[in-house]
């Protein structure tokens, strides 16, 4: 018994520091794509350094567009929340996957928007299939929140429900704080 106890004990012991670290190490999911991320800088699109947007507890894929009226209505309750969030850990990000006909036409909505967050680029979006696949819903606007190893907790299955996944998640962040 005691043999068992101090393995168990060492096991611990050598494991812990690895498992403390496990919210400093990049979502899997996400990295992959990091290169190809650009956010608004002035009027344009730039390449975006990734480092701590990696790093977030959880990640909304926000698949979307220009052209959709539902997507223009649900975009600023979006914009506000992600904006109202307090600096420091907690935050969630949000990665806009857009459903746009052009690269134009993400940056006039995410200029328009005011979205603060970045984007994939409009090129590497027709490529990113692992995203599509696992995590887009049935139409758009449509809200996935990962966690940091880039499970689903929680997604959005029409334009009527998107309000109320984003308010539960506050509600989970909330509760974790």
């Amino acid at each position: 018994m005691k043999t068992t106890l101090r393995r168990l004990a060492f096991s611990l012991f050598i494991l812990l520091p690895f498992v403390s670290r496990a919210e400093d190490s990049p979502n899997p999911v996400l990295a992959p794509h990091a290169p190809d991320l650009v956010a608004l800088q002035g009027d344009k699109l730039a390449p975006f350094k990734p480092d701590e947007f990696l790093k977030a507890r959880y990640t909304i894929l926000y698949f979307s567009a220009v052209w959709c009226p539902d997507c223009r209505l649900f975009s600023p309750s979006l914009v506000r929340a992600y904006d109202a969030q307090p600096k420091g850990p907690g935050r969630f990000e949000v990665l806009l996957l857009t459903w746009d006909k052009t690269e134009k036409d993400m940056l006039q909505y995410m200029r328009g928007e005011k979205m603060r967050w970045p984007a994939l680029a409009f090129d590497k979006v027709a490529g990113a299939d692992d995203l599509k696949k696992l995590y887009s819903g049935d139409g758009i606007p449509c809200l996935t929140i990962i966690d940091q190893k880039g499970a689903v907790i929680m997604q959005s299955k029409s334009d009527k429900d998107a309000e109320k996944v984003l308010k539960q998640l506050q509600d989970l962040l909330a509760a974790k704080v």
